[in-house]
């Protein structure tokens, strides 16, 4: 069967963190893993006879996972007694589990089936040595959204980054001091800034009726514009200072908040400037290159890829329809598509989020804008969406700025070659040089924009 094996937007780590009694979010529990959906590539290249299931490439020390036993290259197959043949099947039981519950796994270690049960333990708390963090609630129609609030200890009322996540459904906490948007989120403290982030529905400890992999873009658009009313009546923050900082789908984000209110800046980093449907003809013809698909191949596969763009995003068929297509059954998970599911997202995000016209949002941007790239970007692709988008602020009245931060990937981490991301990400070790690899540079420049910026 031809899976969909090169195609990378983003990455997905369950990461998951103890509140006061004051609070009324309950907090929910650290898995501890990093897991990809089960495809016949993974089988084959860890020699692997279980061919469904997810499977599990890393796993946190002292944490839920490690403590039922699970190893990394794992394969979990059944959780609290479903079946989970994908990352949103996991996603979906853990988002209503909390601190102190049980959690029962099946799951293969050496390809022997493997059963046990533990308490799910609740998330540590994040800690800057320099900045005070505030668990907050955002509250709106059917949902209660985990609000975090960095400020720094030595300053009053500070400059403060709206920190707009990517598209995935996984958790904006930072826990571990590892990560390298963790040394992101010190540098800007550490010079002075606070930070605010603001979790989907349905992810982390916030509680919503309809959770994250079944909402729309509008929907989660709501999401992010309840959390900018609730960062602009945060009274230790300087409200005429404030700065988005849009992440691969938040750079998409990020100038339709600025149409409901102008921020001082916006700053993005591995975003596009161009219609969703335009970014993904680029994903199936050029992004394959970087994992060393021939011409021929990408020209072969394009046949299937750009029909199903169409069909997708343009005609917006259902999963159900999709099935009927039989080459869409070989390219494509089918348990995915029945579930109108898509990279982890609910169709109706996608087929949404196409009738944007990002253009046009960007040239209505009239403020200070800054967009980075990293060089070694496989899932922005390439600088030209980056170098575009300041070219479109630039002719409308913004004031744009392009900058590229050399070796970096997406995920804020230096890389010696194109080729040395696709290795990492080909073969699991990617968070274990992530560690190590903090691309500092995108502090450093992020930080004297917004200093030469504020008012």
């Amino acid at each position: 069967m031809k899976t969909l094996k090169y195609i990378t937007i983003a990455l997905v780590l369950q990461f998951a963190h103890h509140i006061s009694d004051a609070q009324t979010l309950k907090r929910k529990g650290l898995l501890g893993i990093m897991m990809q959906t089960m495809t016949d590539s993974i089988a084959t290249q860890h020699n692997l006879k279980v061919n469904s299931g997810v499977h599990i490439s890393t796993v946190m020390p002292n944490s839920t996972f490690s403590n039922l036993g699970v190893k990394q290259g794992d394969v979990l197959t059944t959780l609290n007694g479903k079946s989970v043949n994908t990352i949103q099947d996991v996603l979906a039981i853990t988002s209503q589990l909390y601190e102190g519950d049980e959690i029962k796994v099946e799951y293969y270690s050496n390809n022997i089936i493997q059963s046990n049960s533990t308490v799910l333990k609740g998330r540590p708390i994040e800690s800057f040595e320099k900045g005070n963090v505030t668990y907050g609630e955002v509250v709106y129609k059917d949902n209660v959204l985990r609000s975090i609030l960095v400020t720094p200890k030595q300053h009053k009322k500070a400059p403060v980054v709206y920190f707009l996540q990517g598209y995935t459904c996984g958790s904006i906490e930072t826990v571990s001091n590892d990560s390298p948007m963790k040394k992101l989120m010190n540098d800007w403290v550490n010079a002075g800034f606070a930070i605010y982030r603001i979790e989907k529905p349905g992810v982390g400890d916030s509680q919503s009726k309809k959770q994250c992999s079944e909402i729309n873009f509008e929907e989660e658009l709501t999401a992010f514009k309840e959390g900018y009313k609730d960062l602009r009546n945060q009274e230790t923050v300087d409200a005429n200072n404030i700065f988005l900082f849009g992440h691969s789908m938040g750079g998409v984000i990020a100038p339709l908040l600025n149409k409901f209110q102008a921020p001082r800046g916006i700053i993005t980093y591995g975003t596009v400037a161009e219609n969703w449907y335009d970014y993904m003809v680029d994903l199936y013809t050029i992004q394959p290159k970087h994992f060393g698909v021939s011409d021929a191949q990408i020209k072969e596969d394009s046949k299937v890829y750009l029909k199903f763009n169409d069909d997708f995003l343009i005609k917006k068929l259902s999963g159900e329809e999709m099935l009927k297509n039989e080459a869409y059954v070989e390219f494509f998970n089918a348990s995915d598509f029945e579930r109108n599911q898509y990279i982890g997202r609910h169709f109706k995000f996608w087929q949404n989020l196409a009738d944007v016209n990002i253009p046009k949002v960007w040239s209505q941007v009239k403020t200070n804008v800054l967009a980075l790239h990293g060089e070694f970007d496989i899932q922005a692709i390439d600088k030209k969406g980056a170098e575009k988008l300041v070219d479109i602020v630039n002719k409308n009245g913004g004031k744009g700025d392009f900058i590229l931060i050399k070796n970096a990937d997406h995920g804020f981490v230096n890389f010696k070659s194109m080729q040395h991301n696709v290795e990492t990400l080909s073969d699991g070790s990617y968070m274990t040089h992530a560690r190590d690899n903090y691309s500092i540079m995108i502090g450093k420049e992020s930080t004297r924009w917004i200093l030469s910026k504020i008012k």
